[in-house]
């Protein structure tokens, strides 16, 4: 049965617009066009690809990504995105839960002191000679969502090459500026096996300072540094770097999280 644009709208519960785009797309085409009115025509087996179409969208899927769905028939490619997308809507909760505790805790200290910035943590910045590392890594431009991509593929490799670890997981920052979206970083983990390492940090004098919580809060704790690099005569002399000493690999809330800051400097 053949059903004009309007009804399979308004069964789909999806605009007329819409299904012109999609047409446009090539993400879902009419079942006919009349090559004298241009009017589409849909069959009633192709509500079920719309109705996918639909659900995909409300989980997140880009357009881009549910065309590429339908288009293959992998039972393994499917699942593994939707498992993907499934913990990026998990990340994405546990970081609104995040926020709204925080937002809480801003509120009620507004309430008592009438500061909005009373909230800043207090970081306490120490000189340090670092510990030299020797670390397998992966640098290139990424986003900052990257990170897990990247570090899956060097504990890919440790365990496929049975390599030993010290149980450092860090991120070196080689750009002056940072861009959440395209920055140069490089992912890294500490191993026992110099021959092994693609990188060596090598030990040197360090500011550093440790920020308790999760990681959208790390630019305060950066601030905090540079502050004290610049108030105390030193400059820097290597990119930046963090080691992630407690994160969500020990099942811990993100408020318990503690990450270390390294700025390598000299007077």
């Amino acid at each position: 049965m053949l059903m004009t644009i309007g009804q399979f709208s308004k069964i789909g519960a999806v605009s007329i617009k819409t299904l012109r785009y999609y047409d446009k797309a090539d993400l879902l085409k009419p079942a006919s066009v009349d090559k004298w009115t241009g009017y589409r025509y849909y069959e009633e087996n192709q509500l079920d690809t719309l109705l996918i179409i639909s659900r995909l969208k409300r989980y997140g899927f880009s357009l881009a990504d549910i065309k590429a769905f339908l288009n293959t028939d992998s039972k393994e490619v499917l699942l593994s995105k939707l498992k993907d997308q499934y913990m990026r809507i998990m990340t994405d909760i546990a970081h609104k839960n995040m926020l709204l505790k925080e937002l809480k805790g801003i509120i009620g200290n507004f309430e008592r002191t009438g500061e909005i910035m009373n909230f800043k943590e207090n970081y306490a910045v120490a000189t340090v000679i670092s510990q030299e590392l020797y670390i397998l890594s992966s640098r290139q431009n990424m986003s900052v969502e990257d990170f897990g991509k990247y570090y899956g593929i060097l504990f890919s490799k440790i365990a496929r090459e049975n390599i030993k670890t010290t149980g450092s997981v860090l991120a070196i920052y080689h750009d002056k500026e940072f861009d959440e979206n395209n920055s140069d970083i490089e992912t890294g983990i500490a191993i026992e096996d110099r021959a092994k390492a693609t990188n060596v940090i090598e030990s040197h004098l360090c500011a550093t300072t440790t920020h308790k919580g999760a990681y959208a809060n790390l630019p305060e704790a950066y601030a905090a540094v540079l502050k004290w690099i610049n108030e105390n005569g030193y400059s820097i002399t290597a990119p930046p770097y963090e080691i992630y000493r407690i994160s969500h690999v020990n099942n811990v809330p993100a408020e318990d999280w503690e990450t270390d800051i390294y700025f390598p400097i000299e007077k």
